[in-house]
């Protein structure tokens, strides 16, 4: 019988739950996958619930060969989360192992995939009209970057430079759009915008006022969905999937962009400003790339999508 390759699997909860029994302290009584989108650019997010009443996360990454990963750059993002925890900075953790690790793997179909398991967000989704919430996640946003300079990781991650921003993601679209007519505009303006982009951030990266402290461990990838809110208005981050270490800057026109604040709130965006300046104003050159950013991570979410297998599936699935 022919092999065959898999792009994409999902492992089954009953044996995830296996594994967690043998690898955690956790007394799992139930495991159901979380609703999600059925893409090959998604990691998989199970629901774990104990005898007590607790509730955990369970996440499979992807196997890693599409984000060019290796197992350092898992390990970077479990423990500068450790690091964050330790400064008492409200992420989702995530739970040590009975040997003390906070990684494992397992064998899939179409190879190694890495899982963790983390504290669970309580509370709801952030509300975007909430100006309150905004202050307090643009303040605890910019808590987690004055904090992270004092970060000291052994591991290696993948830098957010201009190479993987705008380099990478510029030759997969090259790749994905370049012969077909249809794109051609497309790409062009594409192409160009890129460019402008990038030569904005050189100038800025190069005067008299760029600080150390505008590049350092980064979330990559905040968003209000990824942002809960309890019941004392206090909020809690998760899924840093996407963290490393990145210009400042950038993490908050990804969260701009992610909102679509600017276009919809002009109050909400100066409110959640206002509570990131209430902790760490920003240099000259930082604000002024905001702009530039947008373009920027706009474009790396383009070719995000342009990868060697393509995309695979668009449904909602399996309702936690």
């Amino acid at each position: 019988m022919k092999q065959i390759r898999v792009d994409r699997s999902f492992i089954a909860a009953d044996a995830l739950t296996e594994v967690i029994a043998e690898e955690y302290d956790l007394d799992v009584t139930g495991c159901k996958l979380f609703s999600k989108m059925m893409r090959t650019q998604d990691n998989d997010h199970y629901l774990l619930r104990t005898g007590g009443g607790e509730k955990y996360v369970a996440r499979v990454y992807q196997e890693g060969s599409h984000l060019e990963r290796q197992e350092d750059d898992y390990q970077f993002e479990l423990d500068w989360l450790n690091f964050l925890k330790s400064r008492d900075m409200p992420v989702s953790y995530p739970m040590a192992r009975r040997n003390g690790s906070f990684l494992g793997s397992v064998n899939a179909p179409e190879g190694l995939r890495y899982y963790a398991v983390f504290s669970f967000a309580n509370g709801n989704p952030m509300d975007l009209e909430d100006l309150d919430q905004l202050y307090e996640c643009g303040a605890k946003m910019a808590q987690i970057h004055v904090v992270s300079n004092d970060y000291q990781g052994s591991y290696k991650r993948q830098p957010m430079d201009l190479a993987f921003l705008v380099d990478r993601p510029v030759a997969r679209l090259k790749r994905f759009w370049g012969e077909d007519p249809k794109r051609a505009d497309d790409l062009d303006l594409l192409l160009t915008s890129a460019e402008e982009a990038r030569v904005e951030i050189e100038v800025l990266l190069d005067n008299e006022f760029e600080s150390p402290d505008s590049w350092g461990p980064i979330g990559g990838d905040f968003h209000s969905a990824s942002t809960y809110f309890d019941e004392q208005n206090g909020p809690t981050f998760f899924n840093f999937d996407l963290c490393g270490y990145g210009w400042r800057a950038y993490d908050i026109a990804s969260f701009l962009l992610n909102t679509n604040l600017m276009h919809t709130s002009t109050e909400g965006t100066e409110a959640f400003i206002a509570g990131y300046y209430s902790v760490r104003q920003l240099n000259e050159n930082e604000h002024a790339a905001i702009s530039p950013f947008l373009t920027i991570r706009r474009i790396w979410l383009t070719g995000s999508f342009a990868r060697r297998r393509g995309l695979v599936g668009h449904t909602f699935i399996a309702p936690a």
